[in-house]
């Protein structure tokens, strides 16, 4: 008893330490769980508009690219967040405005990139996913005008990452909640026509995602202007930084955001293939994702606490230290995990019955949203050591285990659903082979973070 005693041991924290952590997590959470009621109140409202969901599915396949635009910005604001943090830990603020300020202007550039190509192409990409024209001619509405958010959501994404990278969550927090209302007040009045406005249907949908983002935007840039944060709103500053920490910034971005890029277009392919096979259930997909972001929140949510509790560590050059607090956040991981699987069956039962849309449609929405909830948990512990690596600088491993193992079994499975399984497969039974080839990963994950090779200070670099 007393060797099981002390083998467990290292993964219990004190109540300190976990007090540090579900700081940290809290506010991150319901930031993250705001933005989540962000898109179903989108899907509520929209869904309402037919009963067989082709608004719904319209919305959906017309933001899969805004999912690769984020993507992206994770992969950036991932290299400049665990820079960010560890300088931070080394008390080097003058760095830490430089990083923020590198990461403004890219973000700006990719946002132009992301809206020129929705604005030129956007039948086209509609068409990549979906070949119904009702559909597809909704999805073009909707990219007319969602694409002008991309370059407000830039900016807000940037001061997000960076803020979250040193432990500042509340005032994202807040921001969330503010930009949730106004995105579900504009979208009432625009979707239904209220208020002496005319119903827009899916245009108003995108109309109140661009306000809300807007509005989101101005008060990031108030928080920067009033100083209430470590950064300020100077993105000249990215000059006060050296040629080795460009240099290094630049390492640890490229593998990060190429990740991103593979990543994405591999999820991608994963709805392509799921379309393929039954382009009628995808409105019941959509509600089953919606649930399953539950799992995503918590996850942001325990990657913070990696961030705070192991970046600065690293950066203070407490490397034992660091050691020691992943072993007690992988704990605390699985644990929530767990309850988050629990969370997620529940609303799977409920959920669905919230939408306007067939009972069939319903009953699979429910069913695909218990496997999700089911292998979430794996997908926590696997974000975890994701994150560790990402904290440690460790990105070409970080890389290889993300979007390496996705192109080596996951991706080709579903390529090879899409080809020669239409009319032979449902979608039920792919997303089970889908879930399960995909979080297989956790265990090279939990190898990889056990070597310890993520464990070092890139601030000495």
């Amino acid at each position: 008893m007393q060797a099981v005693s002390k083998r467990i041991k290292p993964f219990i924290g004190t109540r300190d330490f976990y007090t540090s952590a579900l700081k940290v997590m809290i506010p991150v959470t319901i930031q993250q769980l705001i933005n989540t009621l962000f898109n179903t109140v989108d899907n509520l409202m929209v869904g309402s508009l037919d009963v067989n969901g082709l608004a719904m599915s319209a919305v959906s396949v017309a933001n899969r690219p805004f999912m690769i635009f984020s993507c992206l910005f994770f992969g950036m604001t991932g290299a400049g967040g665990l820079m960010i943090s560890q300088y931070f830990g080394a008390e080097d603020k003058r760095s830490c405005q430089g990083l923020f300020a590198a990461q403004i202007l890219l973000g700006l550039i990719m946002s132009v990139l992301f809206g020129g190509a929705l604005v030129l192409f956007p039948e086209q990409i509609m068409r990549i996913f979906i070949s119904d024209p009702t559909t597809v001619a909704l999805g073009m509405d909707y990219l007319r005008i969602i694409w002008l958010s991309y370059l407000p959501l830039a900016i807000t994404n940037v001061c997000i990452f960076s803020m979250r990278s040193v432990g500042q969550n509340k005032a994202s927090m807040f921001v969330s909640m503010m930009a949730m209302g106004i995105n579900a007040c504009c979208n009432y009045v625009l979707i239904f026509g209220k208020l002496g406005i005319p119903a827009m249907g899916v245009k108003g949908a995108a109309w109140g995602t661009l306000i809300a983002r807007m509005a989101e935007m101005m008060f990031y840039l108030f928080i920067l202007l009033r100083r209430k944060t470590v950064f300020t709103l100077d993105i000249t500053a990215f000059r006060w930084l050296r040629k080795p920490q460009l240099i290094s910034f630049a390492r640890r971005t490229w593998p990060l955001v190429f990740n991103e890029v593979l990543w994405s277009t591999g999820v991608s392919i994963y709805f392509w293939a799921y379309s393929r096979l039954s382009e009628a259930s995808l409105p019941a997909l959509t509600i089953a994702e919606q649930i399953s972001q539950l799992a995503s929140v918590m996850a942001a949510g325990t990657s913070s606490a990696v961030a705070v509790l192991i970046g600065t560590e690293l950066g203070a050059n407490r490397l034992i230290q660091a050691k020691a607090n992943a072993k007690k956040l992988v704990a605390l991981v699985l644990g929530i995990g767990l309850v988050c699987a629990g969370i997620c069956t529940g609303l799977a039962f409920v959920m669905p019955h919230a939408f306007t849309i067939t009972p069939q449609l319903k009953a699979l929405a429910t069913r695909l949203a218990i496997i999700l909830g089911v292998f979430s948990p794996l997908s926590f512990v696997y974000s975890f050591c994701f994150c560790c690596m990402r904290a440690g600088g460790d990105t070409r491993n970080a890389m290889l285990l993300d979007s390496g193992y996705l192109w080596m079994l996951p991706v080709p499975a579903a390529i090879l659903m899409g080809l020669f399984l239409p009319g032979k497969m449902g979608l039920f039974p792919a997303v089970i082979v889908i879930q399960f080839l995909s979080n297989a990963k956790v265990l090279w994950g939990l190898y990889v973070v056990k070597k310890g090779r993520w464990v070092r200070n890139i601030t000495n670099d």
